[in-house]
């Protein structure tokens, strides 16, 4: 039973009797607090009064103290200071209701096994690339032997890491993808090297489609420099087969519709690397006009046919 000293907030002049009289049959227990709620009808006015009181007993110290207002509904609901504790250990209760503590943990332990694959994807992507740049780098000194141990490893590197990516696939645009188009470029050298043809895409099932654009638009940076190196020793044949095909892939790449991005960039180099080699034949075949002659298999200078005295220096 209630103590006969009791404070009730608010307190309204023209309802405060009827407050008093009702108080043992309408209040409600809710945590720590006993809440009154009433509403009266005002005789001077058409609006409906709603009045939420909170009636402590006096055992309670704190309630005399340190009352606390909280706004709720269309009342106001007022505290003593001694339900913060309680208040507390709701807003707790709440918040483990409205997040699922499984649900986020689950996340963590996803970021996190995301981040050491991604590591462990970078590191062995470097070694793809290395093998690839090697393997590019011994068909230019014509170690086909070499190039081929350096693709076979690099391929078996590439096929270790690809259940990561398929398990983690934003993964692949990334290193995963630069290592792939590194690895098409040597193959596609070595393939062209070996049999006069650029590599078919299913020949290269590790390569998504713009991977293999990326690879091959690379590759032509190679054949440039290949092309280059054969002029030197007056190989008109094989500086032409270079600059067929790479006028036969800006043919093709013309009818595509690319994305500004990395391939749009490496696509806009190509015109220049067939300029280079246009501008290659020119000379060549300026030099084949000034009468001089060398053979593609020996680099052997020949005399020329006008000119019967002694020979003439290699231009």
């Amino acid at each position: 039973m209630l103590s006969s000293h009791f404070f009730i907030f608010p307190r309204f002049s023209f309802c405060r009797r009827e407050t008093q009289l009702s108080v043992r049959d309408k209040f409600q227990v809710q945590g720590g607090l006993e809440i009154l709620t009433k509403s009266w009808q005002h005789p001077s006015t058409t609006h409906r009064v709603f009045c939420t009181s909170g009636i402590v007993s006096h055992s309670e110290p704190s309630a005399s103290k340190a009352p606390v207002v909280g706004g709720g509904g269309s009342g106001s609901v007022l505290a003593p200071g001694g339900t913060a504790a309680a208040s507390t250990a709701s807003e707790a209760m709440s918040e483990r209701a409205m997040l699922a503590t499984s649900d986020w943990e689950r996340l963590g332990e996803y970021l996190a096994a995301y981040d050491a694959t991604r590591e462990g994807v970078i590191k062995r992507c470097r070694d793809v690339q290395k093998l690839a740049k090697q393997a590019v780098y011994s068909l230019h000194r014509g170690d086909v032997q070499g190039a081929v141990k350096q693709l076979a490893k690099a391929e078996a590197v590439a096929e270790e890491i690809s259940p990561c990516i398929a398990k983690y696939p934003a993964l692949r645009s990334g290193s995963f993808a630069a290592a792939v188009e590194e690895y098409v470029e040597a193959r596609a050298f070595a393939c062209f090297l070996a049999e006069g043809r650029l590599i078919r895409s299913d020949e290269l099932p590790l390569a998504e489609p713009e991977e293999f654009l990326g690879g091959v638009l690379d590759f032509t940076g190679e054949l440039n420099r290949y092309a280059i190196a054969r002029a030197t020793v007056r190989d008109r044949a094989a500086v032409q087969l270079c600059r067929d095909l790479v006028d036969a892939l800006m043919g093709r790449f013309l009818q595509f519709d690319l994305r500004n991005g990395s391939l749009r960039k490496k696509y806009d180099s190509l015109k220049y690397t067939l300029k280079k080699m246009e501008g290659t034949l020119y000379e060549l075949a300026l030099t084949e006009g000034m009468g001089l002659k060398i053979s593609s298999e020996d680099a052997r200078v020949e005399p020329p046919t006008a000119a019967g005295e002694g020979e003439e220096e290699d231009m």
